[in-house]
């Protein structure tokens, strides 16, 4: 079963690095698409801010806060996270954030994304195969996992 999971997460890995490559304004063009009339940005804007969430193995790792609050609306491309057998929770605390998810995979394991309540979330549809389930919501891959989002600060 251990080696089923590292395959899978192998596999998971793999298809998310050739993603990679095909380039960050790509990702960043289907979430502007996603978010219509409503978003401030045009087609070719760049990202104001890379904001890299990380990998989790066993829950080992560090936790991924976005904290900083900007003036004015700040498109902000949200990397990858990785989280196999643990628990990841995503803190996005900018109000004026518009962020830009590449993908998300969890292998037996859950992701946690919480977003302020202002706060405006895409994820990008990106090409290649994984082994899994697309979650309801779209926003990233789970192989006997969870994704889950929730929001705070609303009124």
């Amino acid at each position: 079963m251990l080696r089923l999971l590292l395959a899978l997460f192998v596999l998971s890995m793999s298809s998310m690095c050739a993603a990679k490559d095909a380039g960050d304004q790509a990702v960043l063009d289907q979430c502007i698409a996603s978010w219509g009339s409503k978003s401030p940005f045009r087609q070719g804007t760049p990202a104001n801010k890379v904001f890299a969430t990380g990998v989790k193995v066993f829950g080992v790792g560090k936790a991924a806060v976005d904290d900083a609050v900007t003036e004015t609306p700040s498109l902000i491309l949200v990397r990858p996270a990785v989280n196999v057998l643990g628990k990841t929770t995503i803190r996005l605390g900018n109000p004026r954030g518009w962020y830009c998810f590449r993908s998300n995979v969890t292998v037996m394991g859950k992701i946690a994304i919480e977003a302020h309540c202002d706060a405006h979330i895409a994820s990008a549809q990106e090409d290649g195969t994984t082994v899994g389930a697309v979650d309801e919501s779209n926003k990233g891959v789970s192989v006997f996992g969870a994704l889950r989002i929730s929001r705070f600060a609303c009124k």
